[in-house]
């Protein structure tokens, strides 16, 4: 062809073409590896498979399932301990979300109560030292009111509304928000693990004759019971 390597650009030098060639040839040698592990095993001893011509392949795929799910558990034991495990610490987080929601709404009664009382104690003040209370009371009675309810609830709940600190609570609020997002996903995360490791212990028990309940995080025992924990 006519033309010169300078007018066909340096991506067109013989080196340039040749890696490509050898790029192309190496992605072509990649096979994509399927996966067995998280499919479930087909149960071939029902009627419709044991008379069908096709029953062989399905034996060999149930194999090809079973032979990877029990490479990647190691062990019958160490899968079910797997799942134990991953079971309890869901189920801890969850119970800790809870705990901290409980908390979390706790706090922000207590920070509304707390920018009520604060924003209305000008008023109470000044309606204490009002010449004419009637009349200031009149004028700014929602503003006095709000400002009593506040107290009020502040005193049952045990807050000290001497150097109250709305920054500090709302800083313990935040933090708190932020745990329960990360252990929230934690719980998801254990929940999502837990399915499938469900479906590798189902199918290897179905394949090797075993029956065996599968575990969700719920089912675990309370390893405290001690609610303040």
């Amino acid at each position: 062809m006519r033309g010169s390597i300078k007018s066909l650009g340096r991506e067109y030098t013989k080196e340039r073409i040749k890696e490509r060639i050898e790029l192309k040839r190496e992605r072509k040698a990649v096979i994509p590896k399927r996966d067995y592990a998280d499919k479930r095993l087909i149960d071939t001893s029902d009627e419709k498979f044991q008379n069908s011509s096709g029953l062989q392949r399905w034996a060999v795929e149930n194999l090809k399932i079973a032979a990877q799910t029990y490479n990647e558990a190691g062990s019958l034991k160490e899968l079910e301990q797997k799942i134990a495990t991953t079971a309890a610490t869901g189920k801890e987080a969850k119970q800790t979300v809870r705990r901290l929601e409980n908390r979390i709404k706790y706090l922000a009664e207590i920070i509304k109560y707390a920018e009520q009382y604060k924003a209305n104690k000008a008023y109470h003040t000044a309606y204490k030292k009002s010449k004419n209370p009637d009349a200031y009371f009149r004028k700014h009675e929602s503003q006095i009111i709000l400002y009593g309810g506040a107290r009020r609830m502040l005193g049952q709940t045990g807050i000290p509304l001497k150097g109250l600190n709305i920054d500090k609570l709302k800083a313990e609020y935040q933090a708190l928000t932020a745990q329960k997002k990360e252990l929230t996903s934690t719980y998801k995360n254990c929940e999502k693990e837990l399915k499938s490791l469900n479906r590798k212990l189902e199918n290897l028990n179905q394949y090797l004759g075993r029956t065996e309940q599968p575990i969700s995080a719920q089912e675990q025992p309370d390893r405290d019971n001690n609610p303040s924990r």
